[in-house]
């Protein structure tokens, strides 16, 4: 994960890095998360299967913990998060850390 231990605040009073201890179980929206496809971002058209079935499944609302908040220069808050990814068939995972912005995560309810 993103290494925030030495990081020393100017204002204690009022951090910019609010931690998790434990980390919190939460889901990404990797469509919010990572825009793929808008902007500047392509995909390709035809995909074989052995990609489809083999490649990163990075789509919808994906399983992570969330380590800590951070906040931004101009104010907004990025989560620091590890996600949970998968091949399509759920075969192979790999976990991502990344900083993501806040509508992109919503908290796993503890029922």
């Amino acid at each position: 994960m993103i290494n925030t231990d030495h990081w020393t605040e100017r204002w204690p009073d009022h951090p910019v890095i609010r931690t998790f201890d434990p980390p919190r179980a939460v889901k990404v929206d990797i469509g919010r998360a990572l825009p793929l496809g808008r902007g500047g971002a392509s995909r390709a058209d035809h995909v074989s299967m052995r990609v489809k079935t083999s490649a990163l499944y990075m789509s919808g609302y994906l399983d992570a913990t969330q380590q800590f908040w951070v906040k931004m220069h101009d104010g907004q808050w990025l989560a620091g998060v590890t996600v949970r990814v998968t091949d399509a068939g759920g075969t192979n995972l790999v976990e991502i850390d990344m900083l993501v912005t806040a509508d992109a995560v919503t908290e796993v309810s503890a029922t």
